[in-house]
């Protein structure tokens, strides 16, 4: 009996295209696996890629916003160290002031060493603040001893920039005590307006963000992350189906062959 050639070849075509769509199948897995992405470009999923890169795009801007609060907490708490370093300085004037005013023998030199001591601590004391940066951005505008201690004294409005320049421990010792004690009130204001500041608007904002970012970035992974395990089963089931379909394709090759010939 002759076995028509065309009846037997047409098996090899099918087996082709079975080999082609599973090496296809184990194509796909293996660059899910080896990049760990399961949507690598448009075509996989049009609807899941659009839906992935508007999450990447909220998640950066999210990043963004996160970046500027840690900035803001940063340059918060340098200035309130320039300030808490500054507190130190209007303690120990107030010490000075204490002193000058409780000891009524003291002599001129001393009293004179009182001053220059009195007038070196608000120079220092604006120094301290006048070069606090972050980022080469400076903390503070102007003279931060013309901001504390102000108030109206015998028809006169005077603050620690007054210290030296008008008003002496010598003659002043009461009233430099008096701006020293109002010195250390506006400064805990600032300083409680700082703190408040970082705790309650920057702390809970950032934590907002890092709950909506994680929300975020688990919703991407489920769009655009491969699943490895699935994943490896499939690529499993790929190269099995692969090497049966090679089988198939070579054992009909062999059985076309002597059709070729005309043999049954």
């Amino acid at each position: 009996m002759i076995t028509p050639i065309a009846t037997q070849s047409a098996a090899v075509p099918i087996g082709l295209r079975s080999l082609e769509q599973n090496q296809q199948a184990l194509g796909k897995s293996m660059e899910r696996l080896s990049t760990g992405n399961a949507i690598n470009s448009a075509k996989d999923d049009p609807a899941k890629l659009m839906a992935g890169i508007n999450l990447d795009a909220a998640l950066r801007t999210l990043d963004a916003e996160s970046r500027a609060i840690q900035r803001e907490s940063s340059v918060l708490s340098t200035k309130d160290a320039a300030l808490g370093a500054a507190g130190e300085m209007i303690a120990d004037l107030k010490g000075l002031a204490v002193q000058a005013a409780n000891t009524g023998a003291m002599s001129d030199a001393e009293r004179e060493a009182l001053d220059i001591e009195a007038a070196s601590i608000v120079r220092a004391l604006d120094l301290t603040t006048s070069s606090a940066s972050f980022a080469g951005e400076k903390l503070f505008d102007g003279s931060v001893a013309d901001d504390l201690g102000s108030g109206e004294e015998g028809g006169g409005d005077y603050s620690l920039a007054d210290i030296g320049n008008g008003l002496s421990l010598s003659s002043d010792a009461e009233l430099i005590a008096r701006i020293a004690d109002r010195a250390v009130s506006d400064l805990a204001t600032m300083r409680g307006e700082i703190g408040a500041t970082i705790a309650n608007d920057l702390s809970h904002r950032a934590n907002a963000i890092d709950t909506e970012m994680t929300n975020l970035a688990d919703a991407r992974s489920q769009i655009m992350d491969t699943d490895f395990a699935k994943e490896t089963a499939a690529l499993t089931r790929a190269e099995m189906l692969s090497e049966a379909s090679r089988f198939v394709l070579a054992f009909d090759s062999q059985r076309a062959g002597p059709g070729l010939l005309g043999v049954a």
